[in-house]
């Protein structure tokens, strides 16, 4: 094993392993009876990592194969906490059926492609295993919009995007040695989106962030006393309330994107 794929290894699974500090925020949700934790993000981790997994599987990689296999299990697992955490009613009936349709799915896509099949077939499950990544990836672009309009990055984080243009590299450059163009040409466009949001960081700054930042001290000051699961509760709450949710809501997109960046 090279040291680029370690390295690449490491990264991502990393990244996968980040995703579980959700599960905290799912606790106090429901021991407060708050607003579900959205669960999208976590439903597409799940399905980008199964079609890794295939893929790494397709092309008999081990390093692909470990890696996403991984982040199957980080992913079911979150899913599961989602299943026993959201709150009842509605919301936990919609919860149910989001998640074992995605399961379902996942088997779908699992078995659609065998390893000894057509390589037209091939080709095409490889075509949508990059469309996935580049849908993660073009997700933080989004915001471009707002950020121009306001002159400020707040919504971007330079900390999730550092570590994503040094993920994509890392993959382009070991689909590059292993010849693989489905590896290469993704995380190289992935890449230069980050590039871009870094540059966006630089130019506009994150005046928002930073006044955000400022208040946090004061508002777990004024919470003194109270049982809270994690620092970040006293963060989301405040981001919440002042309009920082966007910036807090994109970081959790955003790593998300990344840990199947494979």
């Amino acid at each position: 094993m090279s040291l680029v794929s370690v390295a690449a290894s490491a990264v991502t699974i990393a990244m996968f392993l980040s995703q579980l500090s959700v599960i905290q925020q799912l606790k106090h949700a429901h021991r407060e009876k708050q607003a579900a934790v959205p669960v999208l993000q976590f439903l597409m981790s799940f399905l980008s990592s199964v079609l890794w997994l295939k893929y790494g599987l397709i092309k008999h990689d081990g390093t692909i194969t470990a890696v996403n296999g991984t982040g199957v299990v980080v992913a079911f697992y979150i899913l599961v906490q989602f299943w026993r955490y959201n709150n009842g009613g509605g919301t936990r009936t919609r919860v149910e059926i989001k998640v074992l349709g995605t399961l379902v799915l996942g088997v779908i896509l699992v078995s659609y492609v065998d390893q000894s099949t057509d390589p037209a077939a091939i080709d095409v499950f490889s075509l949508a295993c990059c469309a996935m990544s580049l849908l993660f990836l073009a997700a933080p672009l989004g915001q471009i919009g707002n950020v121009v309009r306001r002159r400020d990055a707040s919504v971007l984080l330079p900390s999730v995007a550092a570590l994503a243009f040094a993920n994509n590299v890392l993959w382009a450059v070991y689909g590059h040695i292993h010849s693989d163009p489905y590896m290469t040409l993704p995380n190289a466009i992935g890449a230069l989106f980050c590039l871009l949001q870094l540059g966006l960081i630089a130019f506009y700054g994150r005046a928002a962030a930073a006044a955000l930042a400022a208040r946090l001290p004061a508002a777990a000051t004024a919470s003194a006393g109270a049982m809270h699961d994690s620092p970040m509760d006293d963060a989301m709450a405040v981001a919440a309330g002042s309009g920082g949710g966007v910036a807090v809501a994109m970081e959790s997109v955003q790593m998300a994107e990344l840990a199947h960046r494979s």
